[in-house]
């Protein structure tokens, strides 16, 4: 209803106080449609799989691959989609109640889904008993303040499980900007490893700005962590250069032969498709990188890769990384194939590229306890197909005529 009636209403003929009720009104029917769309993953995927049913080999673990495949999200958002609508259905319904009727915003729901982590199903009834009256009134910093003092009294004992808790949401992540640019955050350290990588970052920034590099501290603190990993990757920390599957670490950076040569344009980060110019690139060449050629057809298909100093084996997995570039599953992926495990499109067919594909740990997994049946299509692209629902999906190689 409330939706009928704010699509009758245009907000050029509104007066300010009218346009601002409109505003609050579409932001109650957008937590309506968070809530909806939770209500409809928990039930989806069913209660959290323990080891008496199915274990983590059933459809309840794998529910995220449809989700994902389904909603066009990212792996790790799909499996978090799943947890947040599996937690409010069972231990926060007063929380979805409130998010359905518009009482709460969906970042307020996020902050109780947080801090509820490590309580049962009773404590998180008076937890909601506690916060969930005057959550609408409250900024969502206050709103944040209230649950964690409702959580404290709630659970004085329970620090180090909530410690615990939150730190199993460790993550490094990387987000595209774009225009070449990216912000790298680390989520969820613990405290002494996140002081210690803050003091080693800041030493080095000072000991350089000190030297006279022009760049302020917090690029040189940045540029402390580039160095160690350019380091590391060249296999100057430990005794033998690092590798991934038995095969060295690399970030492909790919550029077209007049890019390269006239030194314009832009090339791309294979991982992410990130756009990257061509002086960066160059810039990388002269500290060494290596160059490695590709051919491809009038489709933008890669049909061949520059021999090098590899073997035949090592030659057709530098073939597939180039092809694909990332894991080419149904959620997207930034990750590289270059390291993963391939796995073979056909288990009875030959190793050979047309057979051959990397898709992350998950979606193998999924595929190998048969919740996903993949097939190779002539054309080069892989269709994946959920043995639940029959829903398809398609994914392509990487098109080199398409550039960055």
């Amino acid at each position: 209803a409330l939706f009928t009636e704010l699509t009758r209403v245009s907000a050029l003929a509104l007066d300010d106080d009218e346009r601002v009720a409109v505003m609050i009104g579409w932001q109650r029917y957008e937590a309506h449609c968070v809530g909806q769309k939770l209500t409809a993953i928990a039930r989806f995927a069913g209660p959290t799989p323990t080891a008496a049913g199915a274990g983590d080999t059933g459809a309840a673990a794998f529910a995220w691959t449809e989700i994902g495949a389904a909603l066009r999200v990212g792996e790790g958002s799909a499996r978090g989609l799943v947890a947040d609508a599996r937690q409010l259905t069972s231990h926060l319904p007063g929380t979805l109640t409130a998010l359905l009727s518009g009482a709460i915003t969906w970042p307020k729901t996020q902050t109780l889904l947080s801090a509820s982590g490590s309580l049962s199903p009773e404590q998180c009834a008076v937890l909601e008993d506690r916060v969930l009256p005057d959550a609408a009134r409250r900024t969502p910093a206050l709103h944040a303040r209230a649950v964690r003092r409702a959580v404290d009294k709630l659970d004085p004992d329970g620090a180090a499980a909530r410690r615990d808790a939150k730190k199993r949401d460790i993550a490094l992540i990387r987000y595209q900007q774009g225009d070449g640019v990216a912000d790298l955050l680390a989520r969820a350290l613990d405290s002494l490893d996140a002081e210690l990588i803050w003091t080693g970052a800041d030493t080095w920034a000072r000991q350089h700005k000190a030297t006279g590099d022009p760049r302020t501290l917090d690029a040189l603190r940045c540029a402390a962590l580039v160095d160690w990993a350019t380091r590391y990757l060249r296999g100057e920390h430990t005794d033998a250069t690092p590798t991934r599957n038995g095969h060295p670490a690399v970030v492909d950076v790919i550029i077209g032969l007049p890019e390269l040569v006239a030194g314009d344009g832009t090339g791309l980060l294979a991982s992410t498709g990130e756009a990257v110019p061509a002086d960066a690139i160059a810039t990388l060449l002269d500290a060494g990188a290596k160059i490695r050629f590709a051919l491809t057809d009038t489709d933008g298909n890669l049909v061949g890769v520059s021999t090098g100093l590899h073997d035949p084996p090592a030659l057709m997995r530098a073939y597939l990384a180039l092809r694909d570039l990332t894991a080419r599953t149904p959620t997207g992926s930034t990750t590289p194939v270059a390291g993963q495990d391939l796995d073979h499109i056909n288990p009875d067919g030959p190793t050979t590229p047309a057979n051959l594909h990397a898709p992350t740990r998950g979606w193998h997994r999924a595929k190998t306890f048969r919740h996903w049946h993949i097939i190779a299509n002539p054309d080069r692209t892989i269709t994946w197909t959920s043995q639940r629902t029959g829903r398809s999906y398609t994914t392509h190689p990487f098109n080199y005529r398409d550039g960055p």
